[in-house]
């Protein structure tokens, strides 16, 4: 499911999770994912997709494995950094602590100098357009604002895959636009992959290499749609153009027959 030219990151083999209450929520699900790609993950609601990055991210254990390839925990060894970092649907900004001390946070835990933590938050502020703002508290900010905070919190220890649990759905149109938009940049900049979780089509499509569409609870992966657009997409203009309408249609047939699908 991977380029040959792209290293797998990480593998999910037959994950199951089954809540204490006997509710399932994952049934044999099996994904991929290589270094430099972004993959989203949508299906109907309540099918499992955020227990999905529970389990990812090591807070629920499942049956099954997730096996983070060698080589790349090999590189990072020593450097105090995780091969992955979470931005959840919920606001995780603190709100005691402004812009650039919320960015700065989790590099306190990694072996660098002053400087350079100094040296990346500045170019992390730069970078997400919030130079001017970073002595302001998150009650100052806009919604679209403290998203971007909690993004590039996400991005400061450099992690090899970004989880992203519908990280903009609060948000309105045009500032989930912007968002996507800067997104794509801080991947492409800092070298990170990207699994996001969403209920979007349009968020899908505009900032995917490949969507995963689930089936209803307990969730089984259904199909796999490859999204024909280029890395280097403009996340406006695409939205008129045929590649764009062919993936949304696609995603969308294929997420209505589940969300029609008898369980």
């Amino acid at each position: 499911m991977t380029s040959a030219q792209q290293r797998w990151l990480v593998r999910i083999s037959d994950v199951s999770f089954t809540y204490p209450n006997g509710v399932q929520a994952l049934s044999g699900v099996s994904l991929e994912l290589a270094e430099g790609e972004v993959v989203s993950v949508i299906g109907p609601s309540g099918c499992g997709k955020s227990t999905l990055v529970s389990v990812l991210s090591g807070l629920r254990e499942s049956t099954g494995s997730v096996v983070w390839n060698r080589d790349v925990l090999r590189e990072l060894d020593g450097s105090g950094r995780r091969p992955f970092s979470v931005v959840f649907q919920r606001n995780t900004v603190m709100p005691w602590l402004n812009v650039e001390k919320n960015i700065a946070f989790g590099l306190r835990y990694l072996k660098l100098s002053r400087q350079d933590i100094r040296q990346r938050v500045n170019s992390l502020l730069e970078t997400g357009g919030l130079v001017d703002f970073r002595r302001a508290y998150p009650h100052e900010l806009s919604g679209g604002m403290e998203r971007r905070v909690a993004l590039l919190t996400g991005v400061a220890t450099l992690p090899k895959l970004l989880i992203l649990d519908e990280p903009f759905s609060a948000l309105d149109e045009p500032t989930r636009v912007s968002l996507h938009r800067e997104l794509l940049v801080l991947l492409r900049e800092y070298g990170m992959s990207a699994l996001l979780i969403t209920h979007d089509l349009g968020e899908a499509v505009s900032l995917s290499n490949r969507v995963c569409v689930f089936s209803n609870r307990p969730a089984r992966l259904s199909s796999v749609v490859d999204i024909k657009l280029p890395p280097d997409r403009d996340v406006e203009k695409i939205r008129a153009t045929d590649e764009y309408q062919d993936g949304y249609r696609e995603l969308w047939e294929s997420l209505w027959q589940q969300i029609n699908a008898r369980v």
